[in-house]
């Protein structure tokens, strides 16, 4: 089936030559350091710019108009694509010929991948698409790291002759933020680059934090096992309204131990399943407050499962920073 879509292919590079391909080919116009495509391809634009000469960065932020596979061809140019996706409904991205569904509604929007690596990218048509990524090259990235630390845990990653990473996970809260913010922003503002250049910074630090604090490897778990820990994952999501099912439940949905389950949620979503349905819940309840179809602040509380007014304020003030009757309309 996948067969049936158009393919694009093209390249990226650590400085914007890359761009002229994409208008010459799929129509579309360069401005600056923006890019937009034709109508009939996607709706929106792109910006990318040059942070210094070891890191550059792309934002997407766009509604495409028509199915089309986007394959990265590899080059030689050693460099890393550090992917953050927050586009509102399921992005796919194929490397290796493994699928990862990716985005907001996955939860899963983090990966990194070597430029010698092949990928594809399809996105949903009529929604919006909204990447940033981060093109850091490996040379400079090695200098984050001390002699014991690299020659450990990263001699096989920067080896060249190996020409392979790639990594899948969540995005860490403190990156979220710095993406929801430069989200909400025009990329057509005369401020836009100060915005942008500012945002891929702090990921950049928060990149190498990450990196330093011994990231797990995706090799370390069977696409199987994370296949089966997303679709009880899916069951998880699909009533907020009950009380959480249990560790042993989800472990037994997944058909592996407990320990093992709590482990692998833990690699993808970066918390426990109980914090995580938590925090869905408290998301819902902050939806719900402010649709204007409840009245009490006790109704809101029961229709989530929660029997006791006072305890899910309280938890709903620690989360979000403030009570629900501020939100009450």
């Amino acid at each position: 089936m996948c067969e049936l879509i158009p393919e694009f292919k093209h390249i990226y590079s650590l400085t914007p030559e890359w761009r002229q391909k994409f208008v010459d080919e799929l129509g579309g116009i360069i401005v600056g350091k923006s890019m937009l495509l034709s109508e009939e391809v996607a709706s929106g634009s792109s910006y990318f710019v040059e942070i210094h000469p070891d890191v550059s960065v792309l934002v997407i932020d766009s509604v495409l108009n028509k199915t089309i596979r986007l394959t990265r061809i590899p080059t030689e140019d050693d460099f890393w694509i550090v992917y953050f996706d927050l586009s509102d409904s399921f992005s796919k991205h194929i490397i290796e010929n493994v699928s990862h569904k990716i985005g907001y509604k996955s939860k899963l929007g983090f990966a990194i991948v070597d430029n010698k690596i092949k990928s594809t990218y399809l996105s949903t048509v009529g929604e919006r698409y909204y990447s940033l990524r981060l093109f850091i090259r490996k040379s400079y990235m090695k200098t984050f790291f001390t002699e014991s630390e690299f020659e450990k845990d990263f001699k096989d990653v920067f080896d060249d002759k190996k020409k392979k990473m790639f990594f899948y996970g969540h995005i860490d809260s403190r990156s979220k933020v710095v993406l929801y913010d430069l989200k909400q922003q025009d990329i057509s503002s005369s401020n836009y680059e100060l915005l942008v250049k500012g945002a891929a910074n702090s990921l950049l630090g928060y990149l190498i934090e990450r990196l330093n604090s011994k990231m797990p490897s995706s090799r370390n778990h069977l696409e199987k096992d994370i296949d089966a820990v997303m679709l009880s994952q899916q069951h998880l999501l699909s009533d907020l309204s009950i009380p959480f099912p249990g560790i042993d439940f989800l472990a037994n949905m997944a058909n592996m131990s407990s320990a093992k389950y709590i482990k692998i949620y833990n690699y993808i979503f970066g918390m426990s399943p109980v914090i995580f349905f938590k925090n869905e819940k408290l998301r819902l309840a902050k939806e719900l407050l402010e649709s204007g179809d409840f009245k009490l602040i006790s109704d809101v509380a029961f229709e989530l499962g929660y029997n006791k007014t006072a305890y899910f304020s309280s938890i709903y003030r620690d989360y979000f920073g403030v009570l629900p009757k501020a939100l009450l309309k």
